[in-house]
C-alpha cells in the first residue's frame, strides 16, 4: 500500500522543482486572480448596462471569474511539473459525489439561472409564489425573499418557484377585482343593480375605463347573488382600499334604497303566493349590452363586382 501510494504521488508530482519554478507559480496564480477579479467587475458593469443590475450580473461576471482562476491554476500546477490528468479525475469523481450530496442546492442554482433568464419577477415586483404573497425583496443563488404585507420575511427556494405558478401584480399598471353581495329572493334586480351603480360610482380609486359592471351572478341558497366587476391600480394596497371603500358604499347604497342584503335563513311557506311581488309592472325584453361588441357581431361583407358576360 505504501509502494502504491508513493508511485500515485510520484506521477502527479515531480520532486525535482527549484524555487524558481514556485516563484513562477505563484506569480502565475495571483496574475490570473487579478486578472478575473478585474474582468469579473468590467462584466459586471457591462452586464448590468446591458440588462440592468441584479443576480444575473453578479452570477455571469463570477462564473467566468472562477472559470479564469481555475485556468491560471491549472497552468501554474503544470509549471509545477503536476500531471493535471489524473489530478482532474480525482477531482471529476469527487465532484460527481459532492453533486449527488448538494442536488437540492444545485436544483436552486440552475433555477435561478433560468429565473434571471426568463425574468418572470424582478426585486420590488408584487408576487404570489407558492401561496405566499408579498413583494420581492431579493433574488440569490438559492432563494428568492419575499417581504409579505403581514410583516413576515419569507424565502422560497428556487427550484420550487420555477415548477409553482407565479402571478405578478405589478407587470401591468390595471387590473380587475370583483366583489359579491346577496340579496333577499324578494328584490327587485333592476333597483339592485341600479343602487349597486350608484355605489360604485361614489368610489374614487375604480378606473373609470374599463367602466365597471354589476352582473346577476346566480341564484344561492338563501339569496340572489350580485357580482360587481371592478379595476383598479394593480398595488396590494389599492386592491385593499378600494375593497373597503367598495363595501362601505354598497352597504351605504342597499340601505337607502330599502333592499335587503340576505343572509342564510330558513323560510316556512304557508302555500299561498304573495300577491305584492317585487315587480308591479308585466316583465319587458331585457338586453344586456356587451362589451367591446356593437350592432354587428362579424366585419362588413364585401360586395363582390358583377361580372359581364361577354359578346360572341
Amino acid at each position: 500500500m505504501d509502494r502504491l501510494r508513493q508511485t500515485d504521488t510520484t506521477q502527479i508530482i515531480d520532486d525535482s522543482l527549484t524555487g524558481a519554478d514556485w516563484v513562477t507559480a505563484g506569480l502565475i496564480v495571483v496574475g490570473s486572480l487579478v486578472l478575473a477579479i478585474a474582468l469579473s467587475r468590467v462584466l459586471r458593469r457591462v452586464i448590468g448596462h446591458g440588462i440592468g443590475p441584479g443576480f444575473a450580473a453578479i452570477l455571469t461576471a463570477r462564473l467566468v471569474a472562477y472559470v479564469v482562476f481555475l485556468i491560471g491554476v491549472s497552468y501554474a500546477l503544470t509549471t509545477l511539473g503536476v500531471r493535471v490528468g489524473p489530478l482532474l479525475g480525482a477531482l471529476g469523481l469527487g465532484g460527481l459525489v459532492l453533486a449527488l450530496a448538494l442536488q437540492g442546492p444545485v436544483e436552486s442554482f440552475v433555477a435561478s439561472v433560468i429565473i434571471q433568464a426568463r425574468r418572470p419577477y424582478t426585486v420590488g415586483d408584487t408576487v404570489e409564489i407558492d401561496g405566499e404573497l408579498g413583494i420581492v425583496a431579493d433574488i440569490d443563488s438559492r432563494t428568492t425573499v419575499l417581504e409579505s404585507f403581514d410583516g413576515r420575511h419569507v424565502r422560497i427556494p428556487n427550484r420550487t418557484v420555477i415548477s409553482t405558478t407565479i402571478a405578478n401584480f405589478t407587470r401591468t399598471p390595471h387590473r380587475r377585482s370583483s366583489l359579491s353581495v346577496g340579496v333577499a329572493y324578494g328584490t327587485d334586480l333592476q333597483a339592485a343593480i341600479a343602487a349597486l351603480d350608484d355605489a360604485v360610482s361614489r368610489v374614487g380609486h375604480i378606473a373609470p375605463e374599463p367602466p365597471p359592471r354589476v352582473l346577476v351572478e346566480g341564484f344561492g341558497a338563501s339569496t340572489i347573488d350580485l357580482t360587481i366587476l371592478y379595476w383598479h391600480d394593480s398595488d396590494v394596497p389599492t386592491e385593499l382600499t378600494v375593497r373597503n371603500d367598495l363595501a362601505i358604499a354598497v352597504h351605504q347604497a342597499l340601505h337607502a334604497a330599502d333592499i335587503t342584503i340576505a343572509f342564510p335563513q330558513v323560510v316556512v311557506w304557508s302555500g299561498e303566493t304573495d300577491p305584492d311581488g317585487p315587480y308591479t309592472a308585466p316583465p319587458g325584453p331585457i338586453e344586456t349590452p356587451v362589451p367591446g361588441r356593437g350592432e354587428r357581431s362579424g366585419p362588413p361583407r364585401r360586395r363582390l363586382p358583377k361580372r359581364r358576360r361577354g359578346t360572341d
